[in-house]
């Protein structure tokens, strides 16, 4: 057995930092990890995500599979509307858009926290974020943005594709271009549902690339509803959604009257809904591209790392279980450097097959045009009537085999 004692900083408590701390806690050192969140309380709110291949190979290790499929969001596959609200596409759950697995960022989180929170070693500091890193051969110096200061012999920034500590462990010239914004805004909240709403993903668009969905949930008294604007091009901002997210909710909600009052559809529903949603937020898609996720003894995972759209969360937990992997390996902790390179070593290659959005992404499916949405939407029903995608499910870009780690269990 191990007798190394390794102090841990993980920054970000949503989806990758929990899932390494959990992994971490398997290996023989005697560890002690620190989870920091900005966040003055577990974060609540989340869209649907899906989990895929080997990151459902990795919750079935954490004893979790069950629960997860327990919290499935009920979500039996995906319909494409016409401008009446009449479905002409249909896609069932395992085919292009619905997952087997669904379930809300939320909920996932949850499950994840209750995983760790009952672990000796592992400690949440909440409301708390980390202002300064400073490196030694020996350990990491951080000063946290309430004043206090610690030292660690990593540091773990899983903060998301936004993160404040991703600037504190990478050089400027790696840091360069790597956020990308996609040229579209998404907002979500919980609706009231109606006994008529279908457990079908529905996606309605209209032009100038606006579109409205709403997604069932487990819990039958909500609706997700989702808002999207999306701009004609990659890396375009609208001014004025910038100046509404800027000012607040309020604001942002205000100007989501204003894009969409005329859209048709459950538009006057949705709006409603939105102005008493306790659980809105709206944010940027956008892809993080790095060409270095290590640096000493710090390192960068999920989002924060390689935010990528339709696969973030399977990336978020796959990384934080190579990672953990790696680092069961050390002897000492002054091998940490080199775990840190192993980490991306292993998972660079896993990571590239999966990194490349499909071209146009989002334009191309949330088109500016009457004419691109009618294009759109002859390709969608001829691939719902063909089932030509079937032809591809047997090479998904996720079906990675796992490294095997030699772990103790906890």
């Amino acid at each position: 057995m191990s007798n190394l004692e390794l102090k841990v900083l993980v920054v970000g408590a949503g989806i990758a930092g929990p899932c390494l701390a959990y992994w971490l806690s398997r290996t023989r050192h005697d560890i002690s990890i620190t989870i920091v969140e900005r966040s003055p309380s577990p974060r609540v709110t989340g869209q649907s995500i899906d989990i895929h291949g080997p990151a459902i190979e990795i919750v079935k290790g954490m004893n979790l599979e069950e629960a997860i499929r327990s919290r499935h969001t009920t979500e039996e596959g995906t319909r494409i509307l016409k401008p009446s609200g009449k479905y002409f596409a249909q896609f069932n759950a395992g085919d292009a858009f619905t997952s087997s697995i669904e379930i809300l960022r939320a909920d996932l989180s949850e499950l994840f926290l209750k995983a760790t929170e009952g672990l000796g070693n592992i400690r949440y500091m909440y409301g708390d974020s980390v202002k300064s890193l400073e490196q030694t051969d020996r350990d990491v110096n951080v000063t946290f943005t309430s004043g206090s200061k610690d030292k660690f012999h990593l540091v773990v920034a899983a903060d998301g594709s936004t993160s404040k500590t991703r600037p504190l462990i990478l050089d400027e010239q790696v840091l360069k271009d790597s956020y990308n914004f996609l040229g579209q805004y998404i907002a979500f909240f919980s609706i009231p549902s109606r006994p008529d709403d279908p457990k079908h993903w529905q996606w309605y668009n209209i032009p100038k690339g606006l579109s409205i969905m709403l997604r069932p949930h487990r819990n039958p008294s909500t609706m997700g509803t989702y808002l999207c604007i999306t701009m004609p091009a990659r890396g375009k901002r609208d001014p004025a959604v910038e100046e509404a997210l800027e000012n607040g909710t309020e604001d942002t909600k205000r100007m989501l009257h204003n894009y969409f009052e005329n859209a048709g559809w459950e538009a006057k529903r949705v709006l409603e809904g939105m102005d008493d949603a306790e659980d809105f937020y709206m944010s940027r898609a956008a892809q993080v591209k790095l060409s270095k996720w290590t640096n000493g003894r710090a390192a960068v995972v999920g989002d924060a790392a390689f935010a990528t759209f339709g696969v973030g969360t399977d990336l978020a937990i796959e990384s934080a279980y190579v990672l953990a992997g790696e680092l069961s390996k050390i002897r000492s902790s002054n091998d940490i450097p080199q775990a840190l390179e192993r980490y991306e070593e292993v998972f660079r290659p896993i990571y590239a097959k999966m990194e490349d959005l499909p071209p146009g992404f989002p334009q191309i499916a949330f088109p500016q045009t009457a004419w691109g949405l009618r294009l759109r939407d002859s390709a969608l029903w001829f691939v719902s009537k063909t089932k030509i995608y079937k032809l591809f499910q047997g090479e998904s870009e996720t079906n990675w085999k796992l490294p095997s780690y030699d772990w103790v269990g906890i």
